[in-house]
Order: structure tokens, then C-alpha cells, then sequence
């Protein structure tokens, strides 16, 4: 008896469901560097309209419906953030798309956490989609607005969160059906998806400790440190950021005729009027985080190159990584 593996069968689910549909091809957009998420298999002629490979991440998960402006029950998470964002081909509905996914993440292994669609999800106007899933601080703009109102909703939500069979994975699906507005371009009135995958691992080594520092802005003028943690998004240092400060401090404490430019650098995800913003943004809090364990303000100095001036190609989420960074600068004395 021939055995067949899971994905095998994941993608054997969506073509028995209906998935090729009749619509005529269209050509869609393309962005490079962004594989489909493992395990999930692509609803047949929609096309990546938005993508994301935010790297470790503490993420919370709807879990409950909402209630008010907030989801009712989240469940907190950690690991490697993928996001994708798809357009579904003209005339698919929002109920049938979810439906293939569903299935297609059932027959993968995964387990339902919460489900809801439409009212069930805590409102008559999709709020879950448009305060949680897809405001606009959390919008893709890899194709510039054709990303930002890929998912520009009108109704029609189905939301479903589910885990793997060894807990290792978190998927949060959403569904809906876009408004018809020019905005949206090619999506208008079409079925949005929006995938995002959690994979849990534990948190990377890339220590790089005070001595390390004095090296290499002894040898080279700077030092490149992978391990200051963000929370996803924003400019708020994460706990895991605290033994890299501890580190600076260090450094800075032992050298105290060092002064440092503290300079923050982003991927090339999203605009670069946004990414510099962020990078200058992150580089001032940990310049807070230094003033606070005692180093004098005016030894340091912040400044944001967003994605300016990239350590490997953004082409690849690997080179992606290396470009999320901060560091430390020598300033003249």
C-alpha cells in the first residue's frame, strides 16, 4: 500500500475541492524573495499581493471573538513571524476560500483553536479584520498601495486560529471579501486571504558581549549587533533585548572616554520613508535604554539609516535577518 505524506495530501484536498477554478489567468504581481508558507498550499490563480518575514516575535493570537475594539481571549506566542497575503481569482467567494484552507490546514495536522465567521467574530463590520488582522500600522506595502488595499474589507470575514499536531506552529486565517473601491485596484470586490505562521524555536544565541565590542570598534570603527530585540513593529525593546544593553553598558562603563553613535538599520520591507522613520525610532530607545543604566547622554548619539546601507542582499529572508540590526558607531572625541 502506497503511503502518502501529509502536504501530499494537503494539496490533494484543495485540488478535489474545487480549487482550479475557470476563471481566465490573469498575471499577477511579483514579489521576490517570498516562498509559500510550508504546509499550505496556494488557492488556485490567486496571486501574493503582500508578504512578511519578521523574524522571532512575541505574537498574540485571537483566540476568542471580539469584544469592543480588542479580541476577548489571546493567546501569546513566540517564534518566527511569516506573514502572506493573497487575492483570491475573480469570482471566488470569501466562504469558499476559507473552506479550502481550512481543509487544507486540517488535512496538514492542524488543530482548530477558535473559528468564527461573520457576527460570531464580534461584529456586524468585520472588526476583527480591520482593528487586529489588517490595521494600518500592520498593512504589507511591498507593492506599495496594490499591497496596502489588497485587504481593504467589506464583509464576509471567516477567521479561524489553529496549532500543528507537536504545538511547534500557530496560524492565524483570515478571509474576507474586499469592498469595491479603486483603492484596491485588481482586488477590488475580490476574496482576500491573510496567512500568518508562528514557528516556535528557541530564541537565537548572537551574544556578542562587551570585549567583542571593544574589538571591533577598535578594529574597524564599528560593531554590527544582531541580538537588540524589538517588539514586532514598533520601537519598544523586547526582554530579550536586555542582555545586549547590559553588554553596552558594560562597554561603555570600562571606556569612558568612548562616545558611540547608536545607529539603527531596517530590511527593505515596507516603504523607506516608514523604515527610516522605525530604524531612528529604535536606535533612540536603546540610546534611553543606555541613558538609564547610568551612561551619560552626551557620550551617545541616534540616528536611523533604515535600509540603507544593507549588510547582504534583501533578495532572501536569511539576508533579510542580517539587515534588521543596530550599531554601534565611534564617535570623534
Amino acid at each position: 500500500m502506497v503511503r502518502l505524506s501529509r502536504k501530499f495530501l494537503a494539496i490533494l484536498v484543495f485540488a478535489l475541492l474545487g480549487l482550479a477554478h475557470n476563471a481566465s489567468a490573469e498575471t499577477c504581481p511579483t514579489l521576490d524573495g517570498f516562498a509559500p508558507l510550508e504546509d499550505m498550499a496556494v488557492y488556485e490563480g490567486a496571486c501574493l499581493y503582500g508578504a512578511e518575514d519578521a523574524g522571532f516575535v512575541r505574537f498574540d493570537l485571537p483566540v476568542g471573538p471580539m469584544k469592543g475594539r480588542a479580541p476577548s481571549e489571546l493567546k501569546p506566542v513566540e517564534g518566527h513571524l511569516q506573514r502572506r497575503l493573497y487575492v483570491a481569482p475573480e469570482g471566488a467567494s470569501a466562504a469558499d476560500v476559507f473552506l479550502n484552507y481550512r481543509t487544507s490546514l486540517i488535512g496538514a495536522g492542524f488543530s482548530p483553536l477558535f473559528e468564527c465567521v461573520g457576527r460570531a467574530c464580534g461584529s456586524n463590520n468585520a472588526l476583527l479584520g480591520k482593528v487586529v488582522i489588517y490595521p494600518a500600522n500592520r498593512r504589507l506595502r511591498n507593492l506599495g498601495t496594490a499591497s496596502e488595499f489588497a485587504l481593504y474589507i467589506k464583509d464576509g470575514e471567516h477567521y479561524m486560529a489553529a496549532v500543528s499536531a507537536d504545538g511547534t506552529r500557530h496560524v492565524a486565517l483570515y478571509v474576507a471579501q474586499n469592498q469595491k473601491a479603486p483603492l484596491a485596484g485588481n482586488a477590488s470586490e475580490r476574496a482576500a486571504v491573510h496567512l500568518e505562521l508562528v514557528t516556535s524555536s528557541a530564541l537565537e544565541t548572537r551574544m556578542i558581549d562587551a570585549a567583542a565590542m571593544a574589538k571591533g570598534i577598535s578594529d574597524e570603527g564599528h560593531i554590527a549587533l544582531d541580538n537588540v530585540y524589538f517588539d514586532f513593529g514598533t520601537a519598544t525593546l523586547s526582554a530579550e533585548a536586555a542582555p545586549a544593553i547590559a553588554e553596552m553598558t558594560k562597554l561603555l562603563t570600562s571606556n569612558p572616554g568612548l562616545k558611540v553613535y547608536i545607529v539603527g538599520h531596517t530590511d527593505w520591507i515596507g516603504d523607506a520613508e516608514t523604515n527610516l522613520s522605525l530604524s531612528q525610532k529604535r536606535a533612540q530607545a536603546v540610546m534611553a535604554a543606555l541613558v538609564s543604566a547610568g551612561i551619560s547622554k552626551e557620550r551617545l548619539a541616534a540616528a536611523g539609516m533604515g535600509m540603507l546601507a544593507p549588510r547582504a542582499s534583501n533578495q532572501t529572508e536569511p539576508g533579510r535577518a542580517m539587515n534588521r540590526r543596530v550599531e554601534l558607531v565611534e564617535r570623534p572625541g
